[in-house]
């Protein structure tokens, strides 16, 4: 099942608004970040075929969901600020966070450590518990 753009937001998919960036003329930077950010929802789609997925976009950046509900728990946001540098945060389960709320942040240089560090903060972040697909893919991140 291919990641969906949360029923709040649904005016666009996810690829329009992306497709949007790639199409201003007037700041390539903005192209950039389209480009690598349509590269990563096929990444996405590609890793997780099954698992229901929807996204929220806040200004440019993708904030993962485990539920189609906008105001529910921002588990991972993916952000860029092109060519191909993928940024990422992901929410600390309260068992392991020094404070309420306490986000790990980190950067990748490509699709594919981008791919890695989206395994880790799904993983990581609690928010797909039990997930077959994250499990799987886990196991073959980290050997």
């Amino acid at each position: 099942m291919p990641i969906t753009r949360c029923s709040l937001q649904k005016q666009q998919s996810l690829e329009a608004v992306y497709s949007a960036l790639v199409n201003d003329a007037n700041s390539p930077v903005w192209a950039e970040i389209g480009y690598t950010m349509l590269a990563f929802l096929e990444l996405i789609n590609k890793t997780f075929p099954g698992t229901p997925l929807w996204g929220l976009t806040s200004h440019d950046r993708l904030v993962l969901l485990t539920n189609d509900d906008a105001y529910s728990t921002w588990w991972v946001i993916i952000s860029c600020l092109g060519q191909k540098e993928i940024y990422f945060e992901y929410l600390m389960p309260s068992e392991k966070a020094p404070w309420p709320g306490a986000t790990v942040r980190g950067s990748a240089a490509s699709l594919e450590e981008a791919k890695r560090y989206l395994l880790i903060a799904m993983k990581e972040s609690g928010g797909w518990p039990n997930n077959p697909e994250l499990e799987t893919h886990w196991q073959e991140a980290i050997s």
